[in-house]
C-alpha cells in the first residue's frame, strides 16, 4: 500500500469514527467538499487545490479561534496532508513554550503515556483552552512521530514586556528575547497590522492609550518570540526538505503580518503561507469577501462549517441578562 493510500483510508475511518461519536457526518469532509478563496488572485479554488500548493512552502500557518472545533479540524486536515506528502515536516505550537521541548520531545517519540505528559506540561497553567479540541492534532502528532516545537515563552516574559520595559527586564526574563528584540518592538512594516490591534483593544471598556500600547508591545513579544522559535527549528534540524506547519491564533499571523513578519526579518528567504479559517453556515461571495475586507487577512481564506464540541469539553453557560424592566399599566 502506498503511502498516500494509507492516510487516505486513514481520513476515511476518521471520518467514520466522528460519525459514530457524534451522530453527524463528519465536518472534515463536509469541508473538504467547500472551495477556499484565493486572495492574491480574486477567486475560489478547491480544498486539495490549496493543500497541493503547500508541499513546497517552508512555512505554513493555519489560524484558528482557540475555543472553535471547526479550526481546529482544519488543521488537522492541513497537518495529515503535508506529513503525507512529506515525511520531514514538524509543527509549531504557540499552546507550549520553548522551556517544555524536552516533554514535547518525550510525548511525540512515544516515551511518555498521555497522562503523564498532560500532568507534566501543566496544560491547565500553560494553555487553559479545552484539551479535546487539540486532542486529534496532539494523538496525529503521537501516531505519526511529528515533532513539535514550542514556541511560546512563559508569560511572565511576555508581562515583564509590557510592564517593566527595557531598563527594568530583569535577567532572568530578558534571556527569553532574542537578540535585538527592542529594536524590533515597533516597526514600518507592521503599521497595518498595529491599527488593526490598536482597533481591536479599543473596544474594551476600559481600555487606554497608554493600556492598549502595552497591549501591543506584548502582542509583539509574542510574535517576534515565536517567529525565532519558527526560525530556530531550521536551524535545529539541518534538512533541506524541513517544512513548519504552525498552530496559532489567527490574530499573531493575520494580514501575513504578526510572526511572518519576524520570521521574514530573521530569514528573508523562507516562503509563508498564511491560511485563516472562518466558520460560516455558507461561503460568501468574493464582493463580499472584499466588502469585509476578508481578502486582506491571509492567503487563502478557509469558509469552514461548524463543529461540535468533542467529548470532554465543558463550555461556562452564556450570562443571561435581566429582562428590560416593563412600563407600569396605564
Amino acid at each position: 500500500m502506498g503511502y498516500r493510500s494509507f492516510h487516505l483510508i486513514r481520513a476515511t475511518i476518521m471520518s467514520a469514527l466522528f460519525l459514530a461519536v457524534t451522530g453527524q457526518p463528519s465536518t472534515l469532509a463536509q469541508n473538504t467538499e467547500r472551495p477556499v478563496y484565493d486572495t492574491a488572485d480574486d477567486t475560489f479554488i478547491t480544498v486539495e487545490t490549496m493543500l497541493e500548493r503547500l508541499h513546497t512552502t517552508d512555512v505554513v500557518y493555519v489560524g484558528e479561534s482557540h475555543n472553535d472545533f471547526a479550526h481546529h479540524l482544519a488543521q488537522l486536515r492541513v497537518l495529515e496532508n503535508m506529513h503525507a506528502h512529506n515525511g520531514s515536516l514538524v509543527m509549531g505550537w504557540e499552546m507550549f513554550h520553548s522551556s517544555q521541548q524536552p516533554l514535547l520531545d518525550a510525548y511525540t517519540g512515544g516515551w511518555l503515556p498521555e497522562v503523564e505528559w498532560l500532568d507534566a506540561i501543566y496544560w491547565e497553567e500553560t494553555w487553559g483552552h479545552a484539551y479535546p479540541w487539540y486532542k486529534p492534532l496532539l494523538d496525529f502528532a503521537r501516531e505519526e512521530h511529528v515533532r513539535i516545537f514550542g514556541l511560546n515563552a512563559p508569560r511572565e516574559v511576555v508581562r515583564g514586556v509590557r510592564t517593566e520595559g527595557e531598563e527594568g527586564m530583569p535577567d532572568d526574563l530578558a534571556y527569553w528575547l532574542p537578540a535585538g528584540f527592542w529594536l524590533r518592538l515597533n516597526i514600518e512594516s507592521e503599521e497595518a497590522y498595529k491599527a488593526w490591534f490598536m482597533e481591536t483593544a479599543r473596544h474594551m471598556p476600559t481600555a487606554t492609550d497608554s493600556m492598549m500600547e502595552g497591549m501591543f508591545n506584548s502582542q509583539t513579544a509574542w510574535n517576534e518570540i515565536m517567529g525565532w522559535n519558527v526560525v530556530k527549528a531550521f536551524n535545529v534540524i539541518p534538512d533541506p526538505d524541513l517544512q513548519v506547519l504552525v498552530i496559532v491564533g489567527s490574530g499573531h499571523a493575520i494580514f501575513g503580518q504578526g510572526i511572518p513578519t519576524r520570521v521574514a526579518l530573521h530569514r528573508p528567504d523562507m516562503d509563508q503561507i498564511v491560511i485563516i479559517p472562518h466558520t460560516s453556515e455558507s461561503v460568501m461571495t468574493r464582493s463580499e469577501i472584499r466588502e469585509e475586507d476578508l481578502h486582506l487577512e491571509g492567503d487563502y481564506i478557509w469558509f469552514v462549517t461548524h463543529a461540535e464540541d468533542p467529548p470532554g469539553v465543558e463550555r461556562p453557560e452564556p450570562m443571561q441578562m435581566p429582562p428590560p424592566s416593563m412600563p407600569p399599566p396605564a
